[in-house]
């Protein structure tokens, strides 16, 4: 076999490998962590603890779900457990009282929710060992991070929340928007 036949067979071979996964995954969900159900429920809570109004978009604009998501595949990971469970629980209390998911309920049924989300007071059954109140604070902390944190970590989509609050964009070592003095 010639060194050039070698070399192609072996770059044809591994850019298939790079390529399985993907063709894998063609049902898959668009997201890193959540399964499109998933990502519904989150985005729909999400949308309670920052909802859009007349000074500009919310968590949705924002892009706070695409936060959540990247992070929880990254510096997040050992939270993905108690979303798993949070967001079933979730689902099932709100099928046990609605006969609808979370997210497809009215927004003043969904601020119900998660005020009784927030106090712990749910149908315990679903919940297991997972605290309610745990489940919303941790959703209520990602969701500001992503709302009012920096943009290149997935949420804050053109600095949403700085332009609404009518901040400068940060000085970031590397990127500095300010003009020098002299």
């Amino acid at each position: 076999m010639y060194r050039r036949t070698f070399l192609k067979a072996g770059v044809a071979g591994f850019g298939s490998l790079l390529l399985m996964p993907s063709c894998l995954n063609g049902s898959r969900s668009s997201w890193l962590f959540f399964t499109e159900a998933e990502a519904a429920c989150v985005i729909a809570l999400a949308e309670q603890i920052i909802p859009a109004d007349e000074h500009g978009g919310g968590a949705t604009e924002a892009g706070v779900i695409h936060y959540i998501d990247r992070q929880l595949v990254a510096v997040f990971d050992y939270d993905q457990v108690i979303y798993q469970q949070g967001i079933s629980a979730l689902e099932q209390s709100c099928l046990e009282l609605h006969s609808l998911r979370f997210e497809g309920l009215d927004r003043d049924v969904q601020f119900t929710i998660c005020a009784a989300m927030e106090e712990g007071g749910l149908p315990e059954e679903f919940w297991g060992d997972l605290k309610q109140e745990q489940f919303f604070n941790l959703v209520l902390s990602h969701t500001m991070q992503g709302f009012y944190g920096p943009p290149r970590h997935g949420g804050n989509k053109d600095y949403m929340s700085y332009n609404m609050m009518g901040l400068d964009f940060p000085l970031v070592v590397g990127r500095n928007h300010y003009e020098h003095l002299s």
